[in-house]
């Protein structure tokens, strides 16, 4: 007999977040759209998010008893599926009833699109602007650091990275879209390989996209399918330390492997020092946070 193949396969990959992973699970129980799988893959949960995954039927789980990073979890989950899309999400997102079904039908509706994101809300429904983004070159990146993009958000320069000329409510082509939903196409996968396990976690979402796009793809900011991202809660974030080294990581891997041939050595060095120079800040001001504080005299 052959088996029933789903047209979405939902990967999920979980670390300490049973706070939020049953908030997600129970709106996707109640989308509209209903022929999907889930996979889930635990990096080594210390608290009882696997007691709880292990109890959902609906929940194809993978254990890894350890923390393998975001993206050789993500590998394992899309080798273990079956659907014609796959679709990355984080644990601490909430989908609506539509969210899925609009996402399907837009990749339904347009062939040469191999990714597509949704507009991301933070909980107070303001936008998560990291849902559509430009490439960091080292002038967007800088103009990041430095929150020139909130000074002229509409010079698209300045503002590249985060697209910040981009209206909330217009579908655009865009360099990348957040991994925390990003639905892409199967055949995608098997053209362009596997998530690059370099990146232990972070930038692989900007990473696969671009490697999409140089394949003839197209990604799509697509902001008729609406989510509310939690952000924080669960995953890396319950290691702080090791989320500060993987997003500079990621800001070093992605410069060498899609921007570095366009500049000189000069540059490349200027962005070396600055990665390093950040991560460094960047650890310090989260010892320096995590310090007792002294009480004040009565």
């Amino acid at each position: 007999m052959t088996p029933i193949v789903p047209v979405l396969s939902i990967l999920l990959v979980s670390l300490d977040c049973r706070r939020v992973v049953s908030g997600c699970l129970d709106s996707l129980r109640r989308s509209s759209f209903r022929d999907y799988e889930i996979v889930c893959v635990d990096n080594g949960s210390d608290d009882d998010t696997v007691e709880y995954l292990r109890a959902q039927p609906d929940v194809r789980l993978i254990e890894n008893g350890a923390n393998r990073g975001f993206t050789k979890a993500m590998n394992q989950a899309i080798a273990a599926s079956s659907g014609k899309y796959l679709l990355w999400l984080n644990t601490d997102t909430i989908v609506r009833e539509t969210s899925l079904a609009k996402l399907v039908e837009f990749l339904d509706a347009h062939p040469r699109a191999g990714i597509v994101g949704p507009r991301v809300l933070n909980p107070d429904g303001s936008l998560q602007a990291q849902c559509r983004r430009g490439m960091p070159t080292p002038f967007a990146a800088l103009s990041y650091a430095l929150r020139l993009d909130r000074v002229w958000p509409n010079h698209r320069r300045v503002s590249r990275y985060l697209m910040r000329w981009l209206p909330e409510h217009q579908a655009a082509q865009v360099d990348a879209v957040s991994g925390c939903c990003l639905l892409t196409r199967r055949e995608v996968h098997e053209q362009i390989g596997v998530l690059d396990e370099s990146m232990f976690a972070f930038g692989e979402d900007i990473d696969w996209c671009v490697r999409a796009a140089a394949a003839g793809w197209e990604v799509w900011y697509y902001p008729g399918s609406v989510i509310t991202h939690l952000k924080g809660q669960g995953g890396a974030h319950t290691r702080p330390y090791r989320k500060i080294f993987g997003l500079h990581q990621a800001m070093w891997l992605v410069y060498r492997k899609h921007l570095s041939a366009r500049y000189g050595h000069l540059t490349t060095a200027a962005v070396a020092a600055g990665v390093g120079v950040s991560l460094i800040v960047a650890a310090a001001t989260k010892f320096v946070s995590r310090l007792p504080r002294r009480r004040q005299p009565a």
